[in-house]
């Protein structure tokens, strides 16, 4: 996708919404990686952390999930019928 179309996406849905918390994170993310040339968001990371990171990430998937029948029982209480 060319470039300009890209920038006009963007402005698109940057026009269309009024959700100050997106927005705000959006803002972040242009000043961080446009002021900082080949930056990683792990880079402020502590060598602990950096493990933490990839041991979740090597996690397995489906380690912390449940069946709907596991989940239905687990919220009985809060639904109604």
């Amino acid at each position: 996708m060319p470039v300009s179309n890209l920038k006009k996406e963007l402005l698109d849905c940057i026009e269309n919404t009024n959700d100050e918390e997106l927005l705000s994170l959006m803002k972040e993310d242009f000043v961080f990686y446009g002021n900082v040339k080949d930056a990683d968001i792990a880079d402020n990371l502590n060598e602990k952390q950096v493990l933490e990171l990839r041991a979740l990430s090597e996690e397995d998937e489906t380690k912390d999930t449940m069946t709907l029948d596991e989940f239905k029982q687990a919220t009985q209480q809060w639904r109604t019928k």
